[in-house]
């Protein structure tokens, strides 16, 4: 199935089920056909059996409840600020489903470096979790840059890390692959950081015809954010703190993880700080000065504020 011309998306394809959506369109955009999937082009599916996350990690979904989507972008930024990628399409997905939970008790935001999370106005009344706190996972984004040669086109890896692409075509390819939780009960999530809009109270579905309803409107206001955000990025030329600073300060506002005491589990060993700003590296203080982590997982040792 292809969009349609009210579609935020360029094209639209969607299957009953894959292994992995990150991995098809990984193929196809290596191969002769990569040149029908342009930007902001996507492919769907209902069910992922070999799905992964971060690092790698398994994600299989149930044949029920979740949004699961991979987006290809082919942005008109330099490479040097393709790693802000992640954090500003979980802006982008939070920005989405904030509408969901306007009349809750709930706020959403993001988390470093690709999460989109639930955060209860009285933490009291929720399960604390270790390193979560009361904290949930609503929603997962990876960022995969795919190198190949373009047809008609420099290879994406000739041009300079300063460097705007001139157009499309030149632009690097990324896969962005995002996993939104919809219909799932409690039970039916893998961890117990873990949420989803039903849990929230944020969505009532019973059966598939309800739960497909939700989800479409949830991929037609994903692709709409999308598009507002990386056209942002776009006119700053990939600094998101370039001009009038505005896209750095709304993913900053957005970003949970800043003012907290963590524990990063970076790929070098484990890095304890204030989280005080994001390059988009996080930025931890602690009595050794200030380090960026690149890379890894975050959990929480003491909430402030």
């Amino acid at each position: 199935m292809s969009s349609g011309s009210s579609s935020p998306f360029s094209r639209l394809d969607t299957v009953p089920v894959t292994g992995s959506t990150q991995a098809d369109l990984r193929g196809v955009l290596t191969g002769p056909e990569a040149g029908s999937w342009p930007h902001l082009s996507a492919l769907r599916a209902l069910r992922q059996t070999a799905g992964r996350g971060r690092s790698g990690r398994t994600w299989v979904t149930p044949d029920e409840g979740a949004l699961l989507v991979s987006v290809v972008l082919r942005p008109l930024v330099p490479a040097e600020h393709l790693a802000w990628l992640p954090l500003l399409a979980g802006l982008a997905v939070r920005d989405a489903l904030t509408s969901f939970v306007d009349d809750l008790p709930w706020q959403l935001g993001t988390k470093w470096p690709n999460d989109v999370v639930a955060v209860p106005e009285d933490p009291a009344v929720v399960a604390a979790v270790p390193g979560w706190a009361g904290t949930r996972k609503i929603a997962g984004v990876l960022s995969e840059l795919v190198t190949a040669e373009p047809s008609g086109g420099r290879a994406h890896g000739r041009l300079a890390p300063d460097e705007v692409p001139a157009g499309r075509d030149e632009a690097p390819m990324v896969i962005l692959g995002i996993g939104v939780n919809i219909a799932q009960e409690a039970d039916d999530l893998p961890v117990a950081w873990a949420g989803s809009l039903r849990t929230l109270g944020a969505v009532d579905v019973d059966g598939r015809p309800a739960h497909a309803a939700v989800a479409e409107v949830v991929l037609d206001g994903i692709g709409r954010q999308l598009v507002r955000r990386l056209e942002q990025w776009e006119e700053a030329c990939g600094d998101v703190d370039a001009g009038d600073g505005v896209l750095g300060s709304e993913l900053r506002a957005a970003l949970t993880t800043l003012g907290q005491q963590v524990s990063a589990q970076a790929p070098d060993g484990e890095l304890n700080g204030l989280a005080i700003d994001v390059t988009p590296a996080l930025v931890l203080r602690n009595q050794a000065g200030d380090t960026e982590v690149r890379a890894g997982d975050v959990s929480l040792v003491r909430v402030t504020g």
